[in-house]
């Protein structure tokens, strides 16, 4: 369905204040507070999504659609390692950048699109892997659970610290 040009303009408004709402406030956020931003009434947010989950849902696949061209980016790059390396930082100053959005993904339980990302990422990682940058013993699971576990786990102020700890273990001896 196309949109006309002020009802595509009003979208993209309440899609980047849901975004940066959910950002903050994480699934709790309030829906007059993502019109306001948005600059639209509250009916005009309900309108296009009738539920507070349809919205959360527009505004993950997204940023599961920003991924997605990160790792298409970056397998397009010419040093496997590099481009390796360089998605997972990007990846994880996109996440700390935004931490309610991932408790917006648990609440869902969905990442739309999402399932379009693991063949990508398991692309970026065989390639790393073949120019000898990455563990070969390392699977795209491991690299997920790592990550993941220092984004969740290590102090806000030192997550940058702990996840240079974590690469430096996947480099091969």
């Amino acid at each position: 369905m196309v949109l006309r040009a002020d009802a595509q303009r009003n979208l993209e408004r309440v899609l980047d204040a849901a975004t940066a709402v959910f950002a903050e406030s994480g699934p709790d956020a309030s829906i007059d507070e993502i019109a306001r931003r948005a600059g639209v009434g509250h009916a005009t947010v309900f309108r296009r999504f009738p539920t507070k989950d349809d919205l959360m849902l527009a505004v993950i696949a997204r940023r599961v659609d920003e991924i997605r061209g990160i790792l298409e980016e970056e397998l397009g790059a010419p040093d496997p390692g590099e481009a390796f390396y360089r998605f997972i930082w990007r990846i994880s100053e996109l996440h700390m950048q935004t931490p309610g959005l991932h408790e917006c993904v648990v609440r869902c339980g969905d990442k739309p699109g999402a399932d379009h990302l693991d063949p990508l990422a398991e692309k970026l990682i065989a390639r790393a892997q073949r120019a000898g940058t990455v563990r070969r013993d390392v699977k795209p699971v491991d690299v997920s659970t790592l990550v993941k576990s220092v984004l969740q786990s290590a102090p806000a102020k030192d997550w940058r610290r702990y996840l240079g700890v974590v690469l430096d273990g996947l480099r091969p001896h």
